[in-house]
């Protein structure tokens, strides 16, 4: 994002996700009314005073080291020149460090409201331009007469939302010793918190748009990545990547994944799409993406590379089959291992987490389970559960944070893949 609403638009736009997801959730019928905040913690009234409350607080701002990369990725009027790449004041490229903070005046609250957050902000850690510009538009709607509406209102926040493209938000977790000074620091009372950091923005120098008289630089843009349409939305191994954005097809036009040794050959490449059969051999979890335009350098016998800025994507994990051994341990509970088949390989050192639901909406059951260690890449996971009750569960698997998708039936309703324990 290049723009000086940097800090604040990003402080809207999570406090708007907070406070749709209250609203749409049945959290409310057992908390509630809660309000969401953008204070100092010492501002927040504890007490006799203290109600239900989130309260977002952005307690420090760090310098993202990526600005080499980020500072050809803002837009501007024009393409920029090879002298300006070189010569230009480049962007400050920010971290954000938000403090997420849980309050209640009555047993529960604070723990129902900040486990509830954790989830909202698990289950969405990248936030696409759509998503932004709803938001801001949102926050700027609820009281026209706010400092944040009226800072919008000199600014298209359509453009807005464009120039800050997407940001990501990862959890941070702090020792006790951490967690002490950062409270004491904000000199007042702890309640129970967790700290997020949002990645990146970056604020543009107000003289680098004084452009020199040079040959531009013409460059690929990537704007968005997404899997084509099929039976599910979600990237997942064996998927065709659309890569969209501007200026896409260059003389020799090759694709580099982040963690791909060699330049990828696309299927097809227009103007503004090109089209990728993923690698067998990508492990899920978040992958970067450029196109890269290769030409021949001066002597005629070496490529030079032009590349586009970088894209993360998702590639989610599947579940192909699923199967429950287990036995039960006299108390109507079951324990055991479910084995799981799975695309693509589970690298050895992947964090990967087994998710189970009820399927029945009554009293519905929920576990969690860590997969035993393995020594190799695999397909095929052991894990170990224990006090399960029976039922029919529906099954995810998490590796490194990027979730297997579910299925739907005909209403809607998820439905598979399913398990009976």
């Amino acid at each position: 994002m290049s723009h000086t609403l940097s800090l604040v638009a990003v402080t809207a736009v999570l406090k708007d996700l907070l406070e749709n997801g209250l609203v749409n959730d049945s959290i409310t019928a057992s908390i509630g009314d809660v309000i969401v905040t953008a204070l100092p913690p010492d501002r927040i009234s504890v007490g006799t005073d203290e109600r239900a409350q989130i309260n977002l607080f952005l307690y420090q701002v760090t310098q993202n080291r990526n600005v080499d990369w980020i500072a050809q990725e803002i837009p501007g009027k024009r393409p920029p020149t090879v002298k300006e790449i070189r010569s230009a004041n480049p962007p400050l490229a920010l971290d954000l460090h938000y403090l997420l903070t849980a309050y209640g005046a009555k047993d529960f609250q604070s723990e129902l409201l900040l486990g509830y957050v954790m989830q909202l902000l698990h289950e969405m850690p990248v936030l696409t331009s759509d998503i932004i510009e709803t938001a801001l538009k949102n926050a700027s709607a609820v009281n026209t007469s706010s400092v944040l509406s009226q800072a919008l209102s000199s600014v298209s926040i359509s453009d807005l939302a464009e120039n800050i493209r997407q940001i990501k938000i990862s959890p941070e977790f702090f020792s006790m010793e951490e967690t002490s000074k950062l409270w004491s620091a904000l000199q007042t009372n702890y309640r129970p918190s967790a700290a997020y950091r949002v990645s990146m923005v970056a604020i543009k120098s107000r003289n680098s748009n004084r452009y020199s008289h040079t040959i531009p630089l013409s460059r690929p843009i990537v704007e968005e990545v997404a899997a084509r349409a099929g039976s599910m939305p979600e990237i997942v191994a064996g998927s065709i990547l659309l890569i969209r954005g501007k200026q896409l097809r260059g003389d020799l036009t090759r694709i580099r994944l982040s963690v791909v040794e060699s330049l990828l050959e696309p299927q097809d490449v227009i103007e503004t799409q090109i089209s990728l059969s993923l690698p067998p051999n990508l492990y899920a979890g978040i992958h970067g993406v450029q196109v890269v335009h290769l030409k021949l350098g001066a002597t005629g016998m070496q490529y030079c590379e032009i590349e586009s800025n970088i894209v993360p994507f998702v590639l989610h994990p599947t579940i192909a089959a699923s199967k429950a051994h287990v036995q039960e341990d006299g108390n109507k509970l079951y324990s055991g291992e479910i084995s799981i088949q799975c695309h693509p390989k589970v690298g050895k050192a992947q964090r990967v987490t087994l998710l189970l639901y009820e399927a029945s909406s009554y009293g519905a059951e929920s576990y969690s389970f860590c997969a035993a260690p393995r020594d190799e890449d695999t397909k095929l996971l052991a894990v170990p559960v224990n006090n399960v009750r029976a039922g029919t569960y529906l099954v995810q698997i998490q590796v490194d944070g990027a979730e297997s998708p579910l299925q739907t039936n005909q209403a809607g309703q998820y439905d598979s893949p399913q398990i009976i324990i």
